[in-house]
């Protein structure tokens, strides 16, 4: 029997539940480092689901920080002794530097404090960079690392000297969002960064009417950053939630997040079947409950993914070689559809 998007979700949610409750204290002060201060909408769907986990037991972290101005100085005021948790995504390894260099210097920093790596995809292309990243986490002594895909589990049991735990996207724990009224038949929701995968021939589907070619919006208007923080600083004063510098930063982080992810909301929910090769293109039309087909990126994150948790064996998701075999499939279910229904 095919499982439904809902049922995938609950089960996911699940297996995260299992991995993080012994595991980050939500008890008492805790920082969420690294917030994800860019276009990719993924990675706010990932913060998103992080605070969500939290939510659930009225819980949130007493400090949060992007890289670029991030102090240790606030932050160690903000939270004692407390944990620290590093956000999640595909940015462990050297593809996106910047994020191994912050990883190891809170490594090297903060030596015996616990350190939680929520869930991460791990890809290395150079073996001395392995070894600093391995040297880093050897000293640190204290680092728990949660990994997406048996791939980097296996990569970081061989490699890392500390607890390796397999763990779901934290996506999954936005729970099931509810879809917008398609104006198109189909979207190409496809990326335009060094992780594109094979070539897209996209002429065929290209050739179809109502089909439109997107990747995650990247333009934002240029008040973006101040209105966020205008908008999340009324909604903290409506609801009475409001604090020192840290609290209202975590406020403004949480509302640029939601405007970013509202927004691929709306990009895939503009057509009625998707064809993605984003990883949060796919979490996201599950969440949707979106009739979609998933390509992979250029090291298999995807499809790693897919294969760790099963999240293309129900009836809206299906992992494919290329375009072509994505309208094949999409083109079925919706002749399926079509009979079942007359």
């Amino acid at each position: 029997m095919q499982e439904t998007s809902a049922a995938t979700i609950k089960r996911l949610q699940g297996v995260i539940h299992e991995n993080l409750a012994d595991l980050v204290d939500l008890s008492g002060r805790y920082a969420l480092l690294d917030f994800p201060n860019h276009y990719n909408i993924g990675d706010s769907a990932i913060w998103l689901g992080e605070l969500a986990y939290f939510d659930r037991v009225k819980s949130k972290p007493s400090f949060v920080s992007e890289i670029p101005t991030h102090s240790d100085e606030r932050m160690l005021s903000a939270i004692g002794d407390g944990q620290i948790l590093l956000h999640g995504g595909g940015n462990f390894g050297d593809i996106w530097p910047g994020f191994r260099e912050f990883r190891e210097h809170i490594l090297g920093k903060y030596q015996g404090r616990p350190v939680i790596q929520m869930p991460q995809t791990i890809h290395f292309k150079n073996q001395e960079n392995v070894g600093s990243t391995a040297r880093a986490i050897e000293k640190h002594g204290n680092y728990k690392l949660l990994v997406r895909d048996k791939k980097s589990f296996e990569f970081a049991k061989k490699w890392f000297q500390c607890e390796v735990r397999l763990c779901p996207d934290m996506a999954f724990w936005i729970g099931p969002v509810k879809r917008l009224a398609p104006s198109h038949d189909l979207l190409l929701n496809l990326r335009a960064d060094q992780e594109v995968g094979a070539a897209h021939d996209t002429s065929r589907a290209m050739a179809r009417p109502k089909v439109i070619l997107a990747d995650w919006p990247e333009q934002e208007e240029a008040d973006f950053q101040k209105r966020t923080k205008r908008a999340a600083i009324i909604k903290g004063l409506l609801r009475g939630d409001v604090g020192g510098r840290a609290k209202m930063t975590e406020l403004a982080y949480r509302e640029r997040a939601q405007q970013r992810f509202d927004r691929g909301v709306r990009l895939l929910s503009s057509a009625r079947q998707v064809i993605t090769d984003r990883m949060h293109g796919h979490i996201m039309s599950l969440l949707l409950d979106a009739d979609h087909c998933v390509l992979d990126n250029s090291y298999g994150k995807t499809s790693t993914f897919i294969d760790a948790w099963q999240t293309a064996n129900g009836d809206r998701a299906a992992l494919v070689a290329n375009i072509d075999e994505a309208l094949d499939v999409l083109d079925k279910r919706t002749a399926l559809s079509r009979a079942t229904t007359v």
